[in-house]
């Protein structure tokens, strides 16, 4: 069996001082970052925390959804359960569309991840909500390169945002 390469990306929306959540939810809901992660997610396995599990109605379809969480005794339909991170990218590899393993939350596995992502899909939302508990690690121009940027688009309402992919900058 050859070598596989397998791409670990975090995909987040983010807000100006990268907040990401707020009460265990997204802070906002743009349908078309909704659209954009389905599009980039499908087919391949997306890791994420018990919270931002739960905070889905569902396991995201089409989609090997793991869920890392310190409960022994959890289950949730539809679901891989591990309990780290290390167990949870194992089982990623060893998954269908494993080329590219997405992190899709939340805050904890996030910051936990972070040293290891290859690469970022980020909605850049130009605003900084009043209510937030959750943030995003900070990205560094030291450790990131842009390598897309959209243009800026505007919902309905008037909130702004472009979506942003980053590699990691290796072997400075």
């Amino acid at each position: 069996m050859k070598n596989l390469k397998h791409q670990i990306c975090g995909i987040v929306a983010i807000g100006d001082n990268f907040e990401i959540g707020y009460k265990g939810d997204l802070i906002w809901h743009i349908k078309e970052d909704l659209k954009r992660f389905k599009n980039l997610t499908m087919g391949h396995p997306v890791i994420m925390g018990r919270k931002t599990r739960e905070s889905l109605p569902k396991a995201l379809p089409g989609r090997t959804n793991i869920v890392i969480t310190r409960n022994r005794d959890y289950s949730a339909p539809d679901s891989l359960i591990v309990h780290t991170l290390t167990e949870a990218i194992e089982m990623a590899k060893a998954s269908e569309g494993s080329d590219k393993i997405f992190i899709i939350g939340g805050g904890q596995i996030y910051e936990e991840s972070f040293p290891i992502l290859d690469s970022l899909e980020i909605t850049h939302v130009y605003d900084t909500p009043k209510e937030t508990d959750t943030y995003f690690p900070k990205v560094s121009g030291d450790d990131w390169s842009l390598t897309y940027k959209s243009e800026i688009f505007e919902t309905p309402d008037g909130l702004k945002y472009d979506f942003e992919s980053f590699s990691r900058i290796r072997n400075k």
